[in-house]
């Protein structure tokens, strides 16, 4: 999604990207440099301003995946302060009650809200639970340059398969590991005891129903003067001082988010589940309910770049398209095939060999059509066949394999290949 404009010069405040996609300022420091360096999938077609689930799936064209509540942490909304149209969405969310000292969290309402929608097949199309940063007109993210980890690292579709949703979703685990991390640390620098607000919130375990408005979602008066304790009151000085700890540490901030032990209001987060209606509840991740000390930064990034090593690594042996995969000439006899007029041809994806309907589908130019079809006989993986690829589709050779290996499109044969 496009960035919302920033008037400041500082780093910390500027998106940059990595490969092809915008990723919040704070990035620079609060991750491993190396990641600067890494190759990152394109991810094509996820084109959010041309969303392909509103075209073709119904999702509001207006929200598309932003109907769900983001986790952001207190520094990057304190950062946000300083930019004008995030600062008046903070300031409103922070007097009408959906801030708390670690940022802005789904208080038990919000999360009965958005497991309704999960269960009633609504993500994409809610009405109820739409992100507050949104500009509705223009689609823009008023947070672009200081949103949370999961709105950085989510795409509906990847070029890499359920290896690409991995890889994102590691990412995602790392930075928001970090972020958690990084607030409450930022929360004790300043003098607001962690401990003592997660023993607060967890005394509101017992009246679970009275801490969030069932109908707006919002943190309630008497929830928030527990949370916020003697902060109450002074909630935009807090945020303002998290982010001002952040630029001035912002050189130590992964060794800082590798000494915290992050902690959690377990009592009342498993108390949350009486405020989901019943027939919901089986939406519950399980980890949901799992405690115990959550892994360092440092173990989360040495398993993030397996897989990233994983996701790039071209496969040994032989090659063969997988029998799951049909490439056909593209019928335009539906609304996304003439959409599609431009390519030749469409590859379905079966659940299973001779299934009658295909899991999923995507469009190919011919010459990609053609380098796949290729692959009806098995072929060696060797320099010959990866200077012929090169040729054929005008990518790099090791990137369509990987892309297309990864959504299992092409399968390891364990027979010889031809040369």
């Amino acid at each position: 999604m496009p960035q919302s404009k920033s008037l400041s010069t500082d780093p910390i405040e500027q998106a940059f990207k990595l490969g092809e996609h915008w990723v919040p300022g704070v990035w620079r420091y609060m991750l491993p440099v190396a990641l600067t360096d890494m190759t990152f999938p394109q991810e094509r077609r996820a084109t959010c301003l041309n969303c392909p689930r509103a075209r073709f799936e119904g999702w509001r064209p207006d929200y598309r995946c932003c109907t769900y509540h983001p986790r952001v942490p207190n520094f990057l909304l304190g950062l946000a302060l300083s930019h004008p149209a995030s600062e008046k969405i903070v300031r409103r969310l922070v007097a009408d009650g959906f801030i708390i000292p670690e940022g802005m969290l789904s208080s038990p309402s919000q999360w009965a809200h958005y497991l309704s929608d999960t269960g009633e097949d609504r993500f994409g199309r809610s009405e109820r639970v739409l992100c507050p940063f949104l500009e509705q007109k223009s689609g823009l993210c008023n947070l672009y340059a200081f949103r949370n980890s999961v709105c950085s690292t989510f795409f509906c579709l990847h070029d890499h398969g359920d290896k690409g949703d991995k890889f994102w979703s590691s990412l995602q685990t790392l930075a928001q590991q970090v972020e958690m991390a990084i607030g409450q640390w930022a929360l004790n620098e300043l003098g607001f005891d962690v401990k003592a607000c997660m023993q607060r919130m967890n005394s509101l375990a017992g009246k679970v129903e009275k801490v969030s408005d069932p109908e707006t979602g919002a943190w309630t008066p008497y929830a928030l003067k527990v949370i916020w304790g003697n902060f109450h009151g002074r909630e935009l000085e807090l945020l303002q001082g998290c982010a001002d700890l952040v630029r001035k540490n912002r050189d130590r901030l992964w060794e800082i988010a590798n000494t915290i032990d992050i902690l959690e209001p377990n009592k009342l987060d498993r108390a949350a589940v009486k405020v989901v209606p019943r027939k919901y509840r089986s939406e519950i991740d399980a980890e949901y309910f799992e405690t115990g000390e959550t892994s360092p930064p440092r173990d989360i990034w040495r398993g993030f770049k397996v897989l990233h090593k994983n996701l790039w690594t071209l496969p040994a042996g032989s090659l063969a398209l997988s029998p799951r995969a049909r490439i056909i000439p593209n019928p335009q006899d539906d609304e996304q095939g003439k959409a599609f007029s431009d390519c030749s041809h469409v590859v379905e994806f079966r659940s299973r060999r001779n299934a009658r309907d295909f899991e999923w589908r995507e469009y190919l130019h011919a010459d990609k059509a053609v380098a796949l079809l290729w692959f009806t006989r098995r072929r060696k993986v060797n320099e010959a066949l990866l200077g012929h690829l090169s040729t054929m589709t005008n990518q790099h050779a090791s990137q369509f394999l990987s892309e297309w290996t990864g959504k299992k499109v092409l399968v390891r044969s364990l027979r010889q290949g031809s040369p």
